[in-house]
């Protein structure tokens, strides 16, 4: 049976926080330092780098508006987060890595418990789960020459990176789009963390 041709393409979507508007300075420095270091390496573009909070998949373009309403609700429960950027690390291991990233620390447990919100949300409106436990991190780069062992650069040169701490007081939700120069990030809606403290 042929698709309805009127019926709006699906959407890859995603909840996120972007991390550019908080760390530009630290994420342009460790991406410019890497870059120079590391070849075979498809980079983000700085403005592209995010903390993801919930990945949905391909979903039906109507579906969207029912992802906004909860997370709003979702957001308002909340009031802005103070966390870190680093270290960085890869994976599944930086000796034969397929992702490099950078991680984020917040010691209060915000952070886990805005996830787990919306997580539970997502859940509620019929989305699968993430299986794996969140790890919070942002995606810098995916290795497409995977002999390179990338231990020795990050012990002498992002050893002890770490950014001082700011503000997060939103997150976003993203649509992905396949390009043939990797994924670009489109945000659709934002979600100020307005409760009051």
């Amino acid at each position: 049976m042929a698709e309805d041709p009127l019926k709006p393409p699906p959407v890859r979507a995603f909840l996120a926080i972007p991390l550019h508007d908080i760390f530009p300075q630290e994420i342009e420095k460790v991406l410019r330092l890497l870059s120079r270091e590391i070849p075979g390496v498809r980079w983000l573009g700085p403005r592209q780098v995010h903390l993801t909070l919930h990945f949905f998949g391909s979903i039906a373009a109507q579906e969207i508006d029912l992802i906004d309403a909860s997370s709003k609700k979702v957001a308002s429960l909340f009031s802005p987060l103070t966390f870190t950027l680093g270290p960085a690390g890869g994976f599944p291991s930086l000796e034969k890595p397929d992702i490099i990233w950078l991680g984020a620390g917040e010691p209060t447990g915000r952070l886990l418990s805005l996830q787990k919100a919306i997580h539970g949300e997502a859940r509620t409106l019929g989305f699968r789960a993430e299986a794996r436990p969140f790890l919070p991190h942002a995606t810098i780069g995916r290795v497409k020459r995977k002999s390179v062992d990338l231990r020795p650069l990050f012990v002498t040169r992002l050893h002890e990176f770490r950014s001082p701490e700011k503000i997060a007081d939103h997150f976003v939700l993203y649509r992905s789009h396949c390009l043939p120069k990797g994924a670009r990030y489109e945000i659709l809606k934002t979600y100020p963390l307005s409760k009051k403290a």
